[in-house]
């Protein structure tokens, strides 16, 4: 009788698991054309959210934002100011998915109601989270920041009333860029659609010995970076959706030479006979679907380049340092392995996929006959050019670049795979030095799990990322080149495809400057990053660290550049005031200590209370922590519903829609980006679409025709696995009862 019911059991397992990868099927945005809505009718330019009641549509809220940057040296003081208008008769909850710089610490929230401000409050991101739905739920104007990534965060306001604005202003803390002698600060403006890998149904075992169904999901939080996006289309009467102005307040510290903003026309107004100057937009506010980068270089090239701040707070002194190590060249380069990765998904459509592919056919061009190489293409399959890296000989390299010719952007961003066998170092070590060059738009949502595989795998390779498009994802691009030992590179636009390939092939021909070290008798605590990162020709050691004593005495930067030893020496007490560098410190901490989660055997609770410590102690957003603000008076009254509405953002500039979410929705749609993100579904009313052939639920677009995201799996595949492993559950479940018949007979 025990044999009968255990086979009934695995029967009732294996039919269970079978239904349960079906049930994660039907997560797929290719099962919800419900989500896709229609409307024949529309009288203005307004964008229109389904709400819950069929038939009925919301005006969304809208969104501009004003940006004012203040550049003091190398700290940056940013201030970005949201205005959220409601256009509806409805009351709405805003929710506004938006990018920051990578490294950004963001430490203040205010919201602002009419005339009346009211300051936000640093608080563990549970508790903000609990205070604002609270208030949210009371009727209660309030405001909510949250990070989700160190570079996407989210602005949520409730309770905005018909025809009301709610403007909510943020603060953050950042450091301005050099290389090769040009400073340069980035803005990211959009939030690109990000790849996330399905989550992975597998066979467990409970904490009695049964088996279980459980779920390994590389995402958990991909609700909370998937924000829905517009379909691209002329906007009316001009009008710019989501539009940002930029003002530049630059104060370096030294004569200005160049001023330029590569993506963007700029206005620059001359201050302080060329020490200082006032950067605005030439053309008016601009849309939020480009990073803005703005770079400055000194008018004396020779001027000194090392500088140290320091900044008092609470009984402690903190200290920032940027030093700039002499360029060295090799008078011969180094034999080296290289191996590219290319990514050829249908994020890299539009200008993206020619730019990577003439930086990697300038980059073969430069290799030797003393160096070998390989190619990785990927998009959600990869391959491998070679079977094993070639040298570089006429033939290798003709081969190479038909094969570069024929590469065509689409499918979905499965890049683990390919960072793996990138990774995999099969060649016995000769001397050469092993570079891998990741060419890509990091269009992707599982960082951690891409971390982990760099951390893990690495060897004695050296990574070097270079960030492709309007709108790459910094903050992968940055930490993946942190964690291998390399660094990374943007190229934003097709003209300078020549001019930073160059720059990049400089990087690879030039050994880093290794073994860097601080050494200060003792002063210096708590010092990040730590270790020091490799460096390479152009590149500041940029640090932060606390100070213990007072402030004087040498401080002596070595480092190790192919046997030669390099020290570079500067004088403590030289150190000049630079308001911000505490939160610097802090931010750069917070950093370094979930850096350790990616370590093997990391201990995520000791981990949590140090950063959960340390945010709260110099009231930063974080991972653990929230700013929020809430009104004290009610302000909806009673009766009145609250309807959420999340606010669409822009495709990058350049992208190419039905690249990425598959066949063309028509005008006036709104795609959100992932399955199980919150189902909102909205159109633009102007130009009309075409009026559907039939009537009610016909104007929902129909399954056959839903464009399925190039994130996701195909659907023939998905169908394909879902009837197999219904088959294979029904053989074993058939199989195991015969067995059952037998035992018990």
């Amino acid at each position: 009788m025990k044999t009968a019911q255990y086979t009934t059991r695995r029967w009732l397992f294996y039919w269970g698991y079978a239904a349960f990868f079906i049930w994660l099927i039907t997560l797929s945005p290719t099962a919800r054309a419900q989500d896709f809505v229609r409307m024949g009718d529309p009288d203005s330019g307004s964008l229109l959210l389904k709400t819950d009641t069929p038939g009925e549509y919301l005006e969304a809220p809208q969104v501009a934002a004003d940006v004012f940057i203040d550049v003091t040296g190398p700290i940056i003081r940013a201030r970005v100011t949201q205005r959220f208008e409601n256009p509806s008769d409805k009351w709405v909850e805003g929710v506004y998915v938006f990018p920051l710089p990578e490294d950004s610490g963001v430490d203040r929230l205010k919201m602002q109601i009419g005339d009346r401000f009211i300051e936000g409050k640093i608080k563990e991101r549970r508790e903000a989270r609990r205070i604002y739905e609270e208030a949210r739920e009371a009727g209660q104007r309030a405001g909510l920041v949250e990070q989700e990534r160190p570079n996407i965060f989210t602005s949520s306001v409730a309770n905005i009333g018909p025809g009301e604005t709610v403007v909510i202003q943020i603060e953050y803390q950042d450091t301005a860029r050099l290389k090769n002698g040009a400073w340069s600060l980035r803005l990211p403006l959009v939030v690109g659609p990000r790849y996330i890998p399905e989550p992975t149904p597998f066979i467990g075992v409970s904490y009695d010995g049964t088996p279980e169904f459980q779920v390994s999901d590389p995402v958990p939080d991909r609700g909370r970076i998937t924000p829905p996006f517009l379909f691209p289309h002329d906007e009316p009467d001009g009008k710019v959706r989501l539009p940002v102005n930029i003002e530049v307040d630059l104060k370096p510290g030294f004569a200005l030479g160049e001023v330029t903003s590569p993506y963007h026309h700029v206005k620059i107004e001359d201050r302080r006979d060329g020490e200082a100057a006032q950067v605005t937009l030439g053309g008016g506010p601009i849309p939020a679907n480009r990073d803005f980068v703005l770079n400055w270089r000194a008018a004396d090239l020779n001027a000194p380049l090392a500088s140290l701040f320091t900044e008092e707070r609470d009984g402690e002194t903190y200290l920032l340092g940027v030093i700039a190590p002499p360029v060295r060249h090799s008078a011969e380069p180094p034999a080296r392995e290289v191996i590219f990765v290319i990514d050829n998904s249908g994020s890299m459509a539009g200008p993206s996929m020619p730019q990577a592919k003439q930086a990697l056919s300038f980059a073969l061009e430069r290799l030797t006959h003393r160096d070998s190489f390989n190619i990785v293409r990927f998009d959600d399959t990869f391959e491998e050019i070679f079977p094993a890296p070639l040298p570089a000989t006429e033939e290798s390299i003709a081969h190479a670049q038909r094969f570069v010719d024929r590469l065509t952007a689409d499918g979905g961003t499965e890049m683990l795979p390919a960072l793996k066998a990138a990774l995999a170092d099969t060649t016995p070590r000769d001397g050469r030095l092993r570079q891998v060059v990741f060419l890509t738009d990091g269009a992707i949502g599982n960082e951690a799990q891409l971390f982990e595989t760099i951390k893990a795998d690495l060897g004695n390779s050296r990574l070097f990322t270079v960030g492709i498009g309007s709108a790459p994802n910094s903050y992968f691009m940055t930490r993946a080149a942190r964690f291998g030992r390399g660094t990374f590179l943007h190229i934003g636009d097709v003209n300078e495809v020549a001019e930073k390939t160059t720059e990049l092939l400089t990087l690879l021909e030039n050994p880093a400057l290794t073994d860097l070290a601080l050494d200060a008798g003792g002063a210096l605590t708590a010092i990040s990053p730590s270790p020091l990162p490799d460096l390479y020709a152009g590149e500041p050691v940029t640090f932060t660290a606390m100070l213990d004593g007072e402030l004087t005495g040498p401080l002596k930067v070595s480092g190790n550049f192919r046997g030669r030893d390099w020290v570079e020496t500067l004088d403590l007490s030289q150190a000049v005031p630079g308001k911000g560098v505490a939160n610097l410190w802090a931010r750069d901490r917070i950093a370094a200590i979930e850096e350790l989660r990616f370590e093997p055997r990391a201990d995520y609770e000791v981990i949590d209370a140090a950063v959960l410590e340390t945010a709260l102690a110099h009231s930063l957003v974080s991972r653990l922590t929230s700013l929020v603000a809430v009104d004290v008076t009610p302000a909806r009254p009673d009766g009145e519903t609250l309807t959420t509405a999340e606010v669409p953002t822009m495709l990058p500039d350049g992208w190419e829609f039905e690249k990425v979410y598959g066949d063309s929705l028509g005008q006036g749609r709104m795609y959100k980006a992932q399955a199980n993100a919150p189902q909102y579904a909205a159109l633009h009313a102007a130009p009309p679409p075409a009026p559907s052939p039939v009537a009610g639920e016909a104007d929902l677009a129909p399954a056959a025709g839903m464009p399925l995201p190039q994130g996701a799996l195909l659907v023939p595949l998905r169908l394909t696995a879902g009837l197999a492993l219904i088959a294979l559950a029904a053989f074993l479940a058939a199989g195991a009862a015969w067995r059952g018949r037998v035992r018990c007979a």
